[in-house]
């Protein structure tokens, strides 16, 4: 159970922080606190033109590291997909 926590930790960033509880009050926290930044993460990347749900999902799993890769990711331009786009 600790181990769990301990991973929780460094992806909830408590890790860094020297945050020192519990174990199920740290488990507790972490999950509260992911749960919180995954749907942050996911519309600053759908804002971005990314998945939605792909970045739901990986900001809960990943907490404020995702959210730091959502940050630094650039907006990616549709345009330059577009089926109708002449470069070939």
């Amino acid at each position: 159970m600790s181990s769990i926590a301990a991973i929780l930790a460094f992806t909830s960033g408590f890790a860094l922080l020297g945050y020192h509880e519990t174990t199920t009050r740290l488990i507790a926290t972490s999950l509260a606190v992911d749960a919180t930044l995954a749907p942050l993460t996911a519309i600053i990347s759908v804002r971005r033109g990314r998945s939605l749900a792909f970045w739901g999902t990986i900001g809960f799993v990943f907490g404020m590291w995702a959210l730091a890769a959502a940050l630094l990711t650039r907006r990616r331009n549709l345009q330059d997909y577009s089926p109708d786009s002449d470069a070939a």
